[in-house]
């Protein structure tokens, strides 16, 4: 086994709580993995697929969507505490959603495709055998999502994600432009966990100054904190998922413990192979 993956399976092995990871090569393909078909809680990563079926469709990304009142919800991002009767570009939708996880702009996406069916059918199709969209996110208890099932979540595993970039990264899921515009997007997340530990931030990642590149989509609930993405630098890309569940700290901060986790094992990776 390589002192690599020997480090990612000690810090696992110390983690008070379940975790599973997917780490690939994107050019040879070598794998090492987690718990890789373990289906968890997809929190805000249920966002990168969602964002790969709509530019699959190759819907105008031009055209202005409004923002309907049933669709507008709590948690994260900015569209919630605007004013009300906005309609924006598809295109700025689609970037709201990943850039700052915006709950809103995710169901305006949802609701604009025709709700969770479509996007559950290409999952399908793809081979992401354990990612299901359950339907609209955050929509306070007096107005639920009439579609969704009670009691269902949506959900991910670290092969899905996994295989979702890798098809991404090599041009096989999408058009070439799509491709460009999806890595584009996640080039610009706001919220990840994976550089706590990496010689680079956000401006440095804005600015082109960081020594790497990062596309990547995080999410976070309660119990969960997850982080997916491609960390690339000089012909080098690897593929890199995180998902972990644990009671061990309820609480949303930035020293959780697997905040931490995620933040180690990218800095591993890249100590490894990208420094």
């Amino acid at each position: 086994m390589p002192a690599m993956w020997a480090e990612i399976q000690e810090l696992i092995n110390r983690f008070p709580g379940k975790v599973g990871v997917w780490l690939e090569n994107l050019h040879s393909h070598e794998q090492y993995a987690h718990n890789p078909d373990w289906k968890v809680y997809a929190a805000s990563t249920i966002k990168l697929p969602m964002l790969c079926y709509a530019l699959s469709t190759g819907a105008d990304l031009r055209q202005a969507v409004p923002v309907k009142p049933e669709t507008v919800a709590g948690g994260s991002g900015v569209l919630k505490d605007l004013s009300p009767g906005l309609s924006l570009p598809l295109l700025d939708l689609l970037t709201l959603m990943i850039i700052v996880s915006d709950n809103t702009a995710t169901n305006v996406v949802l609701d604009f495709f025709g709700h969770k069916e479509p996007f559950n059918a290409y999952y399908q199709a793809q081979g992401w055998r354990s990612t299901y969209s359950a339907g609209m996110l955050s929509l306070p208890d007096d107005r639920p999502d009439p579609r969704r099932v009670k009691g269902e979540a949506s959900t991910v595993s670290a092969e899905d994600l996994g295989l979702l970039l890798k098809q991404l990264w090599t041009g096989q899921l999408l058009p070439p432009e799509a491709t460009q515009t999806a890595l584009s997007i996640l080039s610009r997340q706001q919220f990840t966990f994976f550089l706590r530990y990496l010689p680079a931030d956000l401006d440095d990642l804005e600015e082109g100054t960081a020594p790497l590149r990062l596309y990547a989509k995080s999410g976070e609930i309660r119990k969960c904190r997850h982080d997916a993405g491609i960390l690339a630098r000089e012909g080098a890309a690897y593929s890199l998922v995180v998902l972990t569940e644990t009671d061990a700290d309820p609480r949303f901060h930035p020293d959780h413990p697997a905040v931490l986790l995620i933040g180690k094992i990218a800095s591993v990776l890249y100590q490894h192979r990208l420094g």
